[in-house]
């Protein structure tokens, strides 16, 4: 995606974590001039290199107002955010209070009916939402081996068993993870998210409720009703250590529909930690695909 006219504004909203910095600079390179509204997570991260402000969540209409008289017409959003705005405990600015009644419904629901409710606010308000991968679509996983090491059988068995339980967590807006092994699935992904997930599994691989057997995989993979625009599932340096920890050996993606944040750094931690990291064929309750082979940095580009 390029720029209408040269310099064209793009908004950014910004949570926490490296995604966001990522698209901004992917935009600033494709000659966008990108404008960062940070939100939640993103409070104390340093975009002075960046045009934008912060707004807190009670002033999220004041946020909306900047956008637009800063001339933005597509807005993409990503990054981090750790709890959801709750706006009856919380002092609305007077520009929040007029869109009051339409952020209450924008929160209610599920993830993935908050994400398309966001959509929606977003048109009402104006403004187009892109998907990251429009901007920077380098960071789309690929089909095959990503991080250099084939699964083995134990673990390509796993991985299905992961994927097929992820299809049916998503189909019902619940989660977009899942660690099995070959012989069961060990954990879903609810609120808590992948990182807390992860940290249950290796709290019951400690009280030895996981088999030394037991080869365990993390499956992360789009929701099949997801709205593309937003939160594809996305793994980074973190997922690698956090992975490690909980003992899980092999990581399967979405190929084409999941997010690889800094893959130089991925599959160089993913190599130390010897864990394989593979992007799935779409039909996730299929066996991976595993016919690309290793992939190199150039090849991945």
């Amino acid at each position: 995606m390029e720029p209408r006219v040269p310099g064209e504004p793009l908004g950014v909203i910004a949570g926490g974590g490296q995604m966001p910095r990522i698209v901004a600079e992917a935009a600033r390179a494709r000659g966008f001039h990108p404008i960062v509204v940070r939100i939640a997570d993103a409070i104390d991260d340093d975009w002075s290199a960046f045009d934008g402000a912060y707004y807190p969540w009670g002033k999220t209409g004041d946020a909306i107002r900047f956008l637009r008289r800063r001339g933005v017409a597509r807005v993409v959003t990503c990054g981090t955010v750790s709890r959801r705005p709750d706006f009856r405990a919380i002092l609305p600015s007077f520009a929040t209070l007029a869109i009051l009644p339409t952020a209450l419904r924008v929160v209610r629901g599920g993830d993935d009916r908050l994400l398309r409710n966001v959509a929606a606010f977003l048109r009402a308000e104006g403004l187009e939402p892109l998907a990251v991968q429009d901007v920077a679509p380098q960071l789309l996983a690929p089909s095959g081996v990503i991080s250099g090491r084939e699964p083995g059988p134990q673990e390509r068995a796993a991985l299905v068993i992961a994927a097929t339980a992820a299809a049916q967590l998503g189909s019902l807006d619940v989660g977009q993870a899942v660690v099995a092994s070959q012989e069961r699935v060990i954990a879903l992904e609810a609120a808590e998210g992948t990182r807390e997930m992860l940290q249950r599994v290796a709290d019951l691989k400690r009280r030895g409720r996981i088999g030394r057997a037991e080869r365990l995989v993390l499956v992360k993979a789009i929701k099949p009703q997801q709205d593309e625009r937003f939160d594809l599932p996305s793994i980074g340096v973190s997922t690698i250590v956090e992975a490690e920890a909980a003992g899980v050996s092999a990581i399967g993606v979405s190929a084409g529909k999941s997010l690889v944040i800094d893959y130089d750094a991925l599959v160089a931690a993913a190599r130390e930690a010897w864990i394989a990291v593979v992007g799935l064929a779409a039909d996730q309750g299929a066996a991976p695909t595993m016919d690309a082979g290793p992939l190199g940095l150039e090849e991945r580009r």
